[in-house]
């Protein structure tokens, strides 16, 4: 959003100015920038993505779900999620392959 802004307020500057060649230029190349960044549009795609994907995992098993939510969401590395379920690095790798192709066929 920064990003926007920031070209958003550049723009309403150079708009204020005297016009010259310049920025003329630029204003043409903030507003290029502008329409391309769709930053509403890939909101919208994001958080339809993230009700998809919690969607998915609240139908995983308690056990799956943590490890998801654990590995993925918290950034908790395999071998502490192992270390506090009882399981071993390898056993959480593993079962992370599985839980990720139940994920692909609910979603």
């Amino acid at each position: 959003m920064q990003v926007k802004e920031r070209h958003e307020r550049r723009l309403s500057y150079l708009e204020r100015e005297k016009p010259s060649k310049e920025n003329i230029e630029e204003a043409q190349k903030i507003r290029k920038n502008l329409a391309s960044l769709r930053i509403d549009d890939i909101i919208k795609e994001a958080t339809t993505l993230e009700s998809l994907y919690m969607e998915a995992i609240s139908k995983l098993e308690p056990l799956d779900r943590t490890i998801i939510l654990d590995g993925y969401i918290n950034g908790k590395a395999y071998w502490k999620i192992g270390r506090d379920i009882g399981y071993t690095e390898v056993g959480i790798q593993k079962r992370v392959n599985k839980i990720i192709e139940i994920l692909a066929n609910l979603i």
